[in-house]
């Protein structure tokens, strides 16, 4: 053999050993990786975006403890544990290894309006969907007031508005119609056919509405309209009712001026 062979040869040894060594290398820190996070536990579960779901509350859905191998951790799992709860809309849920902690972020549900029992106490708040949340211990919403359900509210499926359909038409309407500062009261009767009591408009005090079935979102803006045009002013006879059952319509019950 050669000199140039030779130092050929050990040129490609030299680096048949190099690239060897760099493959032991990779495995070795792959087999260090993989015993680590093998070790890695849940060290914390934190929460973020809860006002009135107590945290430790959502800790407890999620039922993922400290010292809880991540690996075993499946944030889907957790997100649909958390989202369980009735305030909670949307969680998501995040493991972060190298902090040995589970993230958890909800989005809760907004009030749009507030139950109350037949002694007109308050028994749970819904969301424009129909979704009932328990009271919370602090904070309190300026919504309207629902009237004739149940006082006791169903937290056994909180995947499921459990309020009737036409209730859940008028509450979703209600902002979109900007009606929302215009209702006080919105009250179901036995035929799940709702009325309305308005705020005082003007001269009026609060005025009993009947709504019907129908448009739910065209009758609204015909009350908004009907409100500025004609209740904001001082007609001759004092309005003592609206029906908006008729498409299109506006029918009064007025009540004579004494004297």
């Amino acid at each position: 053999m050669t000199r140039d062979q030779t130092a050929t040869f050990g040129r490609h040894a030299l680096r048949v050993a190099g690239s060897g060594l760099l493959v032991a290398g990779v495995v070795a820190l792959g087999l260090l990786g993989w015993q680590w996070r093998a070790d890695v536990t849940v060290d914390r579960v934190a929460v973020t975006g809860a006002q009135h779901a107590p945290p430790d509350t959502l800790r407890r859905l999620a039922r993922v403890g400290r010292g809880t191998a991540m690996k075993a951790v499946a944030p889907m799992l957790v997100a649909d544990r958390v989202a369980r709860h009735p305030w909670v809309k949307e969680a998501t849920a995040e493991t972060q290894w190298m902090q040995g902690a589970l993230r958890i972020a909800v989005t809760e549900r907004t009030p749009a309006a507030l139950a109350v029992d037949a002694q007109g106490r308050p028994a749970y708040y819904l969301d424009r969907s129909g979704h009932a949340m328990p009271l919370p211990d602090r904070a309190g919403y300026d919504v309207p007031l629902v009237r004739g359900l149940e006082a006791e509210a169903p937290w056994t499926q909180p995947d499921t508005a459990q309020t009737p359909s036409s209730l859940r038409r008028v509450l979703r309407a209600l902002p979109e119609a900007g009606v929302s500062n215009l209702v006080a009261e919105i009250e179901m009767q036995p035929d799940d056919a709702i009325e309305l009591t308005t705020t005082p408009i003007g001269p009026h005090d609060a005025l009993p509405v009947h709504l019907g079935s129908g448009n739910v979102s065209r009758k609204l803006r015909t009350l908004r309209a009907f409100a500025r045009q004609v209740l904001a002013s001082s007609p001759d006879e004092p309005i003592e009712r609206i029906d908006l059952r008729f498409d299109g319509q506006v029918v009064t019950r007025t009540r004579p001026l004494d004297g």
